[in-house]
C-alpha cells in the first residue's frame, strides 16, 4: 500500500511552521509524501500618477516582484532541506493567487493529496468575518481530510495553553 500525500501550506509564518511541526509529532508516517504549498499573493505595487508625466516605477515594481521570488525560493530551499534530513518525500509547488483558499484547493486536487495539515493566523471572530479566513475556506471547500492546527496561546506566567478561540480560527 501507497503512503499518504499531505498538503502543508507554507507563508513563513509561525503558524504554518507549528502545523508543519505538529504534522512531524503527531501524524507523520514512513511512507508519506508531502506537497508544501506556498501561495504567492500580488504584491502591493506602488501607483504612479499622470500628473508626474508617464515615469511609471517599472524598476521599483520589478524589484518587488523580484524580491517575492527570493523569498519563495529560500523557503523551498528550507523546506527541502528540513524534507531530506528528516528522509520525507516532498514536492514545493509554489503559486501565485489573489484567492490562497481557492488556490490550495486546486493544489490539493490537481496533486492528489489524500489529506491537509495547516495552521491559523488567530484571527478573532470580527476579522474573520471581514477577511474571510484561509483554513475555513480550506475546511469548507476541499473534500479532503482536514486538520486545522490552532494558535498557542501564553497564560501570564507564560506558559502555552491551547487557542480560547478553538478550531478555524485562521
Amino acid at each position: 500500500m501507497s503512503g499518504r500525500k499531505i498538503l502543508i501550506p507554507l507563508d513563513g509564518s509561525q503558524h504554518a511552521e507549528a502545523a508543519y511541526q505538529w504534522y512531524l509529532d503527531n501524524i507523520r508516517r514512513d511512507g508519506d509524501s508531502l506537497v508544501i504549498a506556498h501561495i504567492l499573493e500580488p504584491p502591493s505595487l506602488p501607483s504612479f500618477s499622470l500628473k508626474s508625466g508617464f515615469n511609471v516605477p517599472t524598476e521599483e515594481w520589478r524589484n518587488i516582484i523580484l524580491e517575492s521570488g527570493k523569498k519563495a525560493k529560500a523557503l523551498e530551499e528550507d523546506v527541502s532541506v528540513r524534507a531530506m534530513q528528516t528522509h520525507l518525500k516532498m514536492e514545493f509547488v509554489a503559486e501565485p493567487s489573489k484567492r490562497p483558499g481557492e488556490a490550495l484547493v486546486d493544489i490539493a486536487w490537481r496533486t492528489g493529496c489524500n489529506m491537509v495539515v495547516m495552521g491559523t493566523r488567530g484571527l478573532g471572530d470580527v476579522k474573520r468575518a471581514f477577511l474571510g479566513s484561509v483554513s475555513d475556506y480550506v475546511l469548507h471547500n476541499s473534500r479532503l481530510a482536514v486538520t486545522i492546527v490552532p494558535v498557542k496561546l501564553r497564560d501570564s506566567q507564560g506558559e502555552r495553553r491551547p487557542s480560547q478561540t478553538g478550531g478555524a480560527d485562521a
